[in-house]
């Protein structure tokens, strides 16, 4: 036999799924697989011999105080061992797994109610088989999912998933709302080098040489339009729209209205809301409307509504004049 078929021999008195002969009775195969369990916890004493080895039946038998063939019927046959050895057995098991950081998964108590029960049995105590069943029921009462328990916990996981997707959604309104600021800071910063260029323009040597010109009234803006400002007004309008078809009105409406404040001309605000109206988003273009003729400053409500008016939108021109009044 190779050693490791040897190893698996010697160790078979150890199975917890061994098998049990037609002649041990229900109750007697509850008591021998507690005891199989608790035999599993046992191990060498030996200081020469690792003490993660099992202990082999002899080994076990000297230690409980009886012979290798009595602890085989104890743990195999009909045989119910007294008192003392399945106490004693307890405490040498207690012992060995409270050394190796295990637990017994059983308690003294449980035990011996085992041993109780399968000797009624073994004695055909009507008395002891009654208790054993009504033990059994009680058992299993108490082992049955608790239905308030069961709701509750059902309640419970609905609200993790309820607090996972909220988080899941704040995680996206967060990302959301960093696109959107970076988004204002591009246009901020194309604002900036487009007023830097108008300003150098103005600056430039002519300008310098007429410096001690007297100024000229400013000449009629052009009514076609800046490419530039179309296409901002153009580009700010499709994002909105896009997050308006996605379901995010809230945020279509942020983005439109912080842009035409903090970032655009009058002009281009004004493109930005004949172009609302001309792709028919007259909610989005109704709301910025009243919204800026409500919160800003009455030059710059003035000066857009005179653009609006000079693009022919004449009826958004008057309801922001209106809105400014209150």
């Amino acid at each position: 036999m190779s050693s490791a078929g040897g190893s698996q021999a010697r160790y078979r008195w150890l199975d917890p799924g061994k098998g049990f002969p037609d002649e041990v009775l229900p109750r007697k195969r509850q008591l021998a697989s507690a005891l199989r369990a608790l035999c599993c916890l046992l191990r060498s004493e030996d200081p020469g011999k690792s003490g993660s080895r099992p202990l082999k039946q002899a080994e076990a038998a000297k230690r409980l105080g009886c012979t290798a063939d009595m602890l085989s019927r104890y743990l195999n046959s009909p045989r119910i061992p007294s008192q003392d050895f399945v106490e004693r057995l307890y405490k040498e098991a207690c012992a060995d797994a409270a050394a190796s950081g295990q637990d017994v998964g059983i308690t003294s108590e449980e035990l011996l109610v085992l041993r109780a029960r399968a000797l009624g049995e073994q004695a055909g105590c009507e008395h002891c088989q009654e208790l054993g069943r009504r033990i059994d029921s009680l058992t299993e009462q108490l082992n049955a999912p608790c239905p308030a328990c069961a709701a509750h916990e059902r309640d419970q996981e609905v609200r993790r998933r309820q607090r996972k997707r909220a988080a899941a959604q704040l995680r996206s309104a967060r990302k959301e709302a960093a696109g959107l600021r970076a988004m204002l800071a591009d246009m901020k910063v194309e604002l900036a080098e487009k007023l830097a260029a108008e300003a150098g323009l103005r600056e430039g040597p002519a300008a310098k040489a007429a410096g001690a010109l007297l100024p000229v009234p400013r000449r009629t803006r052009d009514r076609q339009q800046n490419t530039k400002e179309v296409l901002a007004a153009r580009r700010l309008v499709a994002q909105a729209e896009e997050l308006d078809s996605s379901g995010r009105e809230d945020l279509a409406f942020t983005l439109l209205r912080q842009s035409t404040t903090e970032v655009l001309t009058p002009a281009e605000t004004a493109l930005v809301m004949v172009e609302l109206r001309h792709r028919e988003q007259d909610r989005l273009a109704d709301g910025l409307v009243h919204a800026y003729g409500r919160d800003q400053e009455n030059r710059d409500v003035m000066a857009v509504a005179l653009e609006l008016h000079e693009n022919g939108a004449t009826d958004d021109a008057g309801a922001m004049l209106r809105a400014a009044l209150g």
